[in-house]
C-alpha cells in the first residue's frame, strides 16, 4: 500500500510540471499574435489610414487570433476568469473595429481595477465619447501612454488652448515622437508654424514616421519653405501616395516642372486612386510652367471632369486661354468661377489681366485690387502681373504707382524688357530724358523688334542732338514698320540735319500729303523750307527764297491751327518774320513762347540791328539758364569778336561753291546762316505710347493639404486565465471478448449436464 501511494505521487508532480508551460504557451501564442495585430492597429491611426486594418493580412490574421484564443479558452477557462475573459473578447472586438460592442462588455463588469479602467477609457476615446475619456486617461497611472492620450482627447474634444497647455507642460515619457507631433499639430492649427516645424524635428529624431516628415513638410509649404519642404515629401513617397503628390506639388512650387510632371506621371501609373484628381490638377500645373498649354488644357479638363465645378481646374483653364491671348473665352470662365465664389482671388486676378488684354484698364484696377493680395513682390514668376498693373496704372495717368510696379517688375525679373520700356516713359514724360534713354537702351537689349521702342529711342537722340547715332535707330524702326510715322518723322529731321536738304523735303511733302493734319509734320517741313530759303538767299536768289519763307510760314500757321498748345511753334515762325525784316512780329512771336531758345533768337535779332547791348543780354540770360549750349557759347563768342558780317559772306561763298553735302561744316545751323548767328528752330516729335501684348504667367497655387489627425498609443492588454489544474484524461478500458467455444446448433443453458454415452 505503501509503494501505491508513493508511485501515484510522483506521477501527479510530473503531470502538473508538464500542464503548467503548456497552458504558458498557449496563451503567449495569443500575446504575440495580439502584439502584432495591435502594432498595425495603432499603425492605422499613425498613418491615417483605415484600410490597414480592412487589408486581407490583418483579416487573416485576426482570424488566427481568435481561433487561438478559442482554443486557450476551451483549454484554460474558469467560472473565476470572468473579468479576463470579457476583457479579452472587448479586446477582439476592437481589433475587429467594433468599438461599441466592446464598450458595452468592459462596461458591464461591476468592479473594475485600474488597467480595465484605463481600458475602458480607451474605448471611449475611439467611440468619440471624450468627456467621459478624459476622466479616465487623465487620472490614471496604469500606462505610461495615459498622458498621451489625455493630450489626444484634449485635441479631439478642440479644446486647442487646454491642449496646448497640457502638452507643454505634462510630463510624458518617451512617446516615440507621437507627443511632439500632437503638439507640433496644435501650433500648425493656430499658425504658430515656426513652433510646428521645431515640435515635428524633435518628433522626427525620436522616431522617423511618415506622419511626422508630412506634417513637417506641411507647415514649411506654408511658410513658403518649399526646398525645406521637398526633402522630407521626398523621403516617404515612394512608400506613401500622399507624399508622393505632396513632393510633386511642391517641385511644382520650386517651378521643377519638369520632374514635377515625372512624379506625377509615375504615381498615375501606380494603383492608388485616392488622388488621381490632384495628379490631373498637378500635371495641368507642370505643362502650364513647362508651357506646353495643349497638355496644360488637357489635364485642367480631366481634372475639373473629376472635380465638378473645381474652381481650380477651371481657372487653370482660363488662365491657359489668356496666356494664348485669348481673353474674352478666359474672362467667360473667370465669370462663371466668381459667380459661384466671389472670394476666389485667382480668379479675380485672372480676369482683371483679361480686362487688361481688352484694353478696359480702369476695370482691370479694379479686379488687380480686389486680388491685391497675390501680388507676391518675391515670387519671381508674377513679374508679368506687375507689369500689367503698372501698364493698366500708366494708361489711367497714374504714373506714380506705374512706376512702383515697373521697379517690382525688375527686381523679379531684370530681362523684363516690358518694364524697362515702361519706366522710359514715365521719364520721357517726366522730361528726364537721360534716364528715359538709359532704360530704353536696356530695353532694347532684351527685345529688338519693336519699332515703336526704336523710334522712341531715336526721338531721345534726337533731344541731345545725337543726329549721327539716331539715323541708324529710325533706320531699324522703318525697316520694322515702314508705317510709322513718327519713326518716318525723325528719319526726316536727320536726313536735314545731314545736310541733305533736297531728300528732306521730299519726304516730309510725301508725309504730309498723306497725314495732313499732323501738326509735328507741318513744323518740320516748314523748318526744311526756311533752311530752303535761307540757301537761296545765299545763292543771292531772294525771289526764290522769299517763297519758300512763304512755304514755311504757312506750314507753322496751319501747324499751330491744328495744335494751338504747342506755343514753341512761335519761335519758328518768329524766325521766318524776322528774315521777312518784320521784326516787331518777331519779337511778339518770340515772347509768346520765352524758352532759352527764343532768347537766342531775339539776340541775333538785335544783332543784325546792330543792336549789341541788348542781344549780348539775351544771350547772358541764355546762357545763365544753359551754360553748356554750344550755339548760345558760339553766338556769345561771334558778337563779341563783332565780325559776323564777314563770316555771314564766308558762309554764302561756301555755299555757292559747294553742293549740299559737301564743306567745311556739319552743322546747317551755321552753314546756312544768313548773318553768321545761328538761329535755332525748334523741330517737335512725339513718343509712341507702347502697348504689349504680355507674357502672361499666372501659376495657380499648388494644392495645400489640411490632413489634420492625432495620433493616440491604443496600448490594450490581453489578459490571460488563472492557472489550473490541467483536466483528468480518462483512461479507456479495453473491451474483454469472451473466448468461449461456442457450439453451433446449442442453445444457452445453465448448469453442466452429463454426457451421454
Amino acid at each position: 500500500m505503501l509503494r501505491e501511494k508513493w508511485i501515484i505521487g510522483i506521477l501527479t508532480i510530473l503531470f502538473l510540471a508538464v500542464s503548467q508551460p503548456v497552458q504558458a504557451q498557449d496563451f503567449r501564442e495569443c500575446q504575440e499574435l495580439f502584439e502584432k495585430l495591435l502594432k498595425d492597429f495603432n499603425q492605422s491611426f499613425a498613418e491615417n489610414n483605415p484600410q490597414i486594418i480592412h487589408s486581407t493580412e490583418y483579416r487573416r490574421e485576426l482570424i488566427a487570433l481568435k481561433k487561438s484564443y478559442q482554443s486557450y479558452h476551451k483549454a484554460y477557462f474558469n467560472p473565476s476568469d470572468s473579468i479576463q475573459k470579457f476583457n479579452n473578447e472587448a479586446m477582439l472586438n476592437t481589433l475587429s473595429g467594433n468599438y461599441g460592442k466592446a464598450l458595452r462588455l468592459l462596461s458591464s463588469i461591476d468592479s473594475l481595477d485600474p488597467q480595465t479602467n484605463y481600458s475602458v477609457g480607451l474605448l471611449h476615446l475611439l467611440n468619440g465619447n471624450y468627456s467621459s475619456a478624459l476622466p479616465l486617461l487623465g487620472n490614471s497611472d496604469a500606462s505610461k501612454s495615459a498622458p498621451l492620450n489625455t493630450l489626444v482627447v484634449y485635441c479631439k474634444q478642440g479644446r486647442v488652448s487646454d491642449g496646448l497647455a497640457y502638452g507643454q507642460s505634462a510630463a510624458h515619457g518617451n512617446t516615440q515622437g507621437k507627443w511632439n507631433y500632437n503638439l507640433g499639430l496644435l501650433y500648425k492649427m493656430t499658425d504658430r508654424l515656426e513652433e510646428s516645424v521645431a515640435e515635428t524635428t524633435t518628433a522626427i529624431r525620436q522616431s522617423d514616421e511618415m506622419a511626422y516628415r508630412l506634417l513637417r513638410g506641411d507647415a514649411l509649404m506654408k511658410l513658403k519653405q518649399a526646398k525645406r519642404a521637398v526633402s522630407d515629401f521626398e523621403k516617404m513617397a515612394r512608400k506613401y501616395p500622399k507624399a508622393q503628390i505632396r513632393y510633386a506639388n511642391a517641385l511644382v512650387d520650386l517651378h521643377r516642372y519638369q520632374e514635377a510632371s515625372y512624379v506625377f506621371q509615375e504615381y498615375l501609373q501606380g494603383q492608388d486612386p485616392t488622388f488621381r484628381k490632384d495628379a490631373f490638377l498637378g500635371l495641368g500645373h507642370a505643362y502650364y510652367g513647362l508651357n506646353q498649354m495643349d497638355n496644360a488644357q488637357k489635364y485642367y479638363r480631366l481634372a475639373a471632369t473629376m472635380i465638378r465645378d473645381s474652381p481650380v481646374a477651371l481657372c487653370g483653364q482660363a488662365n491657359v486661354l489668356v496666356t494664348k491671348h485669348e481673353y474674352q473665352a478666359a474672362q467667360t470662365l473667370y465669370n462663371r468661377i466668381l459667380s459661384n465664389d466671389s472670394t476666389y482671388l485667382s480668379a479675380k486676378l485672372g480676369r482683371g489681366i483679361t480686362q487688361y488684354g481688352l484694353g478696359n484698364y480702369r476695370e482691370a484696377l479694379l479686379d488687380m485690387k480686389a486680388a491685391d493680395i497675390l501680388f507676391d513682390p518675391a515670387d519671381r514668376a508674377l513679374a508679368d502681373i506687375f507689369v500689367c498693373r503698372g501698364f493698366a496704372r500708366y494708361y489711367t495717368g497714374n504714373a506714380g504707382a506705374a512706376l512702383a510696379d515697373f521697379e517690382s517688375a525688375l527686381r523679379l525679373d531684370g530681362g523684363r524688357f516690358e518694364a524697362l520700356a515702361g519706366l522710359s516713359s514715365i521719364y520721357v514724360d517726366q522730361k528726364n530724358y537721360s534716364e528715359a534713354g538709359r532704360y530704353m537702351t536696356k530695353a532694347l537689349g532684351f527685345e529688338k523688334s519693336y519699332d515703336r521702342m526704336w523710334s522712341n529711342y531715336g526721338n531721345m537722340l534726337l533731344h541731345f542732338d545725337m543726329h549721327k547715332k539716331s539715323l541708324d535707330v529710325f533706320k531699324k524702326a522703318i525697316a520694322l514698320n515702314p508705317e510709322n510715322i513718327k519713326a518716318q518723322n525723325g528719319w526726316g529731321i536727320v536726313q536735314l540735319e545731314s545736310d541733305k536738304l533736297n531728300q528732306s523735303k521730299v519726304l516730309f511733302d510725301s508725309l504730309v500729303k498723306a497725314n495732313p493734319d499732323v501738326p509735328y509734320l507741318l513744323n518740320n517741313r516748314g523748318i526744311v523750307n526756311a533752311y530752303h530759303g535761307n540757301r537761296f538767299d545765299q545763292l543771292d536768289q531772294p525771289e526764290a527764297a522769299d517763297n519758300q519763307y512763304q512755304l514755311a510760314f504757312d506750314d507753322f500757321k496751319a501747324a499751330m491751327e491744328v495744335a494751338p498748345s504747342r506755343k514753341f511753334y512761335n519761335v519758328n515762325q518768329g524766325n521766318v518774320y524776322r528774315y521777312w525784316q518784320q521784326y516787331e512780329d518777331a519779337k511778339l512771336s518770340y515772347q509768346k513762347h520765352q524758352d532759352k531758345s527764343a532768347l537766342n533768337n531775339t539776340a541775333v535779332l538785335y544783332a543784325g540791328l546792330d543792336n549789341n547791348k541788348d542781344a549780348k543780354y539775351y544771350l547772358e540770360t541764355a546762357l545763365q539758364i544753359d551754360s553748356a549750349h554750344r550755339v548760345f557759347q558760339f553766338n556769345m563768342n561771334l558778337l563779341l569778336k563783332g565780325r559776323q558780317k564777314e563770316f555771314a559772306q564766308s558762309l554764302a561763298r561756301t555755299v555757292a561753291s559747294n553742293d549740299d553735302t559737301d564743306g567745311p561744316f556739319s552743322d546747317i545751323g551755321i552753314k546756312y546762316s544768313r548773318d553768321g548767328f545761328v538761329t535755332i528752330f525748334l523741330y517737335d516729335y512725339e513718343y509712341d505710347t507702347l502697348h504689349f501684348p504680355g507674357r502672361h504667367f499666372l501659376p495657380l497655387p499648388v494644392a495645400e493639404y489640411t490632413e489634420e489627425y492625432f495620433i493616440p498609443e491604443y496600448d490594450f492588454k490581453l489578459m490571460p486565465y488563472s492557472i489550473k489544474k490541467a483536466p483528468k484524461e480518462k483512461t479507456k478500458k479495453p473491451r474483454y471478448k469472451s473466448q468461449k467455444v461456442r457450439m453451433r446448433g446449442g442453445r444457452k443453458r445453465s448448469g453442466t449436464d452429463c454426457p451421454v454415452f
